[in-house]
């Protein structure tokens, strides 16, 4: 992805619901979609932007950074002599968690394709967003699922349950939902921390030098 005559370091990007990545531009810039939005508190306004399928290069730094509108991922990606280019994702939106999951099976030292999803499903009607990650030609897969079992492996937090009052079976509450779906952000942020050592130099540049292993699970944590 080559992104040239700018003044800046680096391309911000980010990815929208659309399953687009999104680069700000300006109006005239060939190729830019001018986009309508407005804010959670009702502000409208428009910008130009330039949209793209996928980002590929060698990711060589990865950091949390807490903002006004909470906890955000960045990830830097270069190819080449190409400008880098920073994706920022929310961290509570689907795009990071799935980044995140895939995140522990890649080698920092090969090259990737990031290539963003978002659609309905036919069958289930519900929406499906994520990242697609390849590498060497083949797609990276969830390091905290296992899918032949269809299970929750290596630490990863175990779902509500449905319980039973009086023989009745009681539907999970959306306020257990949210509970677990916020433990299972911790827990990936806590993962990519450790095993990343984001925590403590926060460039992620290269894979851990200690072997992937279980994490503890939320309980564990205590």
């Amino acid at each position: 992805m080559s992104l040239k005559n700018t003044r800046e370091e680096a391309t911000f990007a980010s990815i929208l619901s659309d399953g687009r990545i999104h680069v700000n531009s300006v109006e005239g810039t060939e190729g830019a979609v001018k986009r309508d939005y407005e804010t959670s508190d009702g502000v409208k306004g428009s910008k130009w932007e330039l949209l793209y399928t996928e980002l590929s290069g060698l990711i060589t730094k990865m950091k949390f950074v807490d903002g006004d509108f909470g906890k955000q991922l960045f990830i830097t990606v270069q190819d080449g002599d190409d400008k880098p280019v920073v994706l920022t994702l929310n961290v509570s939106s689907n795009f990071a968690e799935d980044y995140m999951k895939k995140s522990f099976n890649l080698d920092l030292n090969k090259p990737v394709t990031l290539a963003p999803y978002s659609f309905e499903d036919e069958r289930t009607k519900k929406s499906k967003k994520g990242i697609t990650i390849t590498q060497d030609g083949k797609k990276i897969n969830n390091y905290f699922y296992d899918t032949e079992k269809k299970e929750n492996i290596n630490g990863y937090p175990i779902a509500p349950e449905q319980k039973k009052k009086k023989g009745v079976v009681v539907p999970i509450s959306k306020e257990e939902w949210k509970i677990w779906f916020a433990q299972c952000r911790v827990f990936l942020v806590d993962c990519m921390n450790e095993h990343f050592k984001l925590d403590e130099e926060g460039s992620g540049n290269t894979i851990s030098v200690e072997p992937i292993k279980n994490y503890p699970s939320a309980e564990e944590e205590g």
